[in-house]
């Protein structure tokens, strides 16, 4: 045999061994829910026999007190109204009696080849080259985003500003101190703002004018935004109430230029959350939404992927080569590729997720081997040939953040 025969077959091995690892852990997996199911039902069972009779003991204390009255008495009574009243409230106790006090359901999911994983032939080598590195001075670069013109708005969440990459060296051409949890650039040149409140600010790319978009929506909070190719505005929000534990709603609008809301993704079938707290969005060319989507204020996250139809098509949490309990995965920012697939940037490492439209991994990438550290924001350039990287700098640090402009290939 020869050795690329060998090289070949050990690779061989090396992917069934992945595939039955992979089998194991769905078969783990499917066993955990299973048990969270049947505890879970234990505890709805139980509830609802106390509510059950609770109900019949308040239906049989309504009855008594309608039959210990004297039935005979009221029937041949000549006063109609108090017959009247007192047989409705008989047929009121009775109809309560006969009332269905409620069932509990079990609503299979579906299973899909997505679960497992797919076989796909990717390149071996990912390069990142710096081709310019700038100096900010905010510290921190949370939220990216390139404009027509080739400038950038970058923002630390209190402070936002528009810079021009001019020989090296940022020029901030204008500056707004407003508190934002997200932004982003529409096909026109607005910038989309996410405020305080229901209604999305803009900053007019015309005029430079702050005003209220016509992107509403009330009554919830939105929490990030992203804007598709062709111009729609995909914004996740939340109601009132603490973030971690989740609750109230958790929604992803989906809306035209004119600002109707043309699609809502909130529960899935079985009217289960299929998100917590969307904190990046970016989305695919064949039509897949795509989030970091935040579990903890520590930032412990996932990445789901979801299709047109709002159905789950994947969940990436990591992998045990790179994270685990010490050290979890902190999914911060995503952003979409040239090529359609995705890159996620996490908090605690230089490592950038690399996987396709369907969320499924490629491979990892440390962004540290090219010297780049703590890297936050993503976005490309206009002709999708450089990557921006805007990056954090350590907490309690008197340091400004950097942000690169990077050539990166092989994603």
């Amino acid at each position: 045999m020869t050795d690329v025969n060998m090289k070949d077959s050990a690779k061989f091995k090396d992917l069934i061994q992945g595939i039955e690892a992979q089998n194991v852990k769905v078969k783990n997996a499917a066993d955990k829910y299973t048990d969270q199911l049947k505890s879970e039902l234990n505890k709805k069972w139980r509830a609802l026999q106390t509510e059950e009779i609770e109900k019949l003991e308040k239906v049989i204390v309504s009855l008594q007190g309608l039959l210990n009255s004297n039935v005979e008495d009221i029937v041949l009574s000549n006063d109609v109204e108090k017959s009247f009243i007192e047989s409705s409230k008989l047929s009121c106790a009775l109809n309560i009696a006969e009332t269905n006090l409620g069932s509990i359901s079990f609503l299979s999911g579906q299973i899909s080849p997505n679960i497992m994983g797919s076989l796909q032939v990717v390149s071996n080598a990912v390069d990142v080259r710096i081709v310019q590195q700038f100096q900010t001075d905010i510290s921190k670069v949370v939220y990216l985003s390139l404009c027509p013109d080739n400038s950038l708005w970058i923002s630390d969440q209190d402070v936002i500003q528009k810079v021009k990459p001019v020989e090296r060296k940022l020029t901030v051409e204008s500056t707004f101190n407003i508190k934002v949890y997200g932004l982003a650039v529409t096909p026109t040149g607005d910038l989309l703002l996410v405020p305080d409140g229901s209604v999305l600010k803009q900053i007019s790319g015309k005029t430079g004018e702050l005003t209220d978009s016509i992107y509403n929506m009330s009554p919830l909070d939105p929490i990030s935004i992203h804007v598709t190719k062709d111009g729609k505005v995909i914004v996740a929000a939340k109601s009132g109430g603490s973030a971690w534990p989740a609750t109230g709603r958790r929604v992803i609008f989906v809306m035209n230029q004119k600002g109707e809301h043309e699609t809502i993704y909130e529960h899935d079938k079985n009217n289960i959350r299929l998100f917590i707290y969307p904190l990046s969005i970016t989305s695919t060319d064949n039509g897949n939404i795509c989030l970091v989507d935040q579990l903890s204020k520590e930032y412990r996250g996932r990445v789901v992927v979801l299709n047109k139809d709002g159905d789950i098509l994947q969940i990436y949490s990591c992998h045990d080569e790179i994270n685990n309990e010490d050290n979890p995965f902190q999914p911060v920012n995503i952003v979409t590729t040239p090529s359609d697939n995705i890159i996620v940037a996490q908090l605690n490492n230089h490592i950038f997720h690399i996987l396709n439209n369907c969320g499924h991994l490629i491979m990892h990438y440390n962004v540290g081997d090219a010297g780049i550290s703590s890297a936050y924001s993503l976005c490309f350039t206009r002709n999708e040939e450089q990557l921006y990287i805007g990056c954090s700098t350590e907490v309690g640090s008197s340091e400004k953040a950097k942000l690169y402009e990077v050539h990166i290939s092989g994603c």
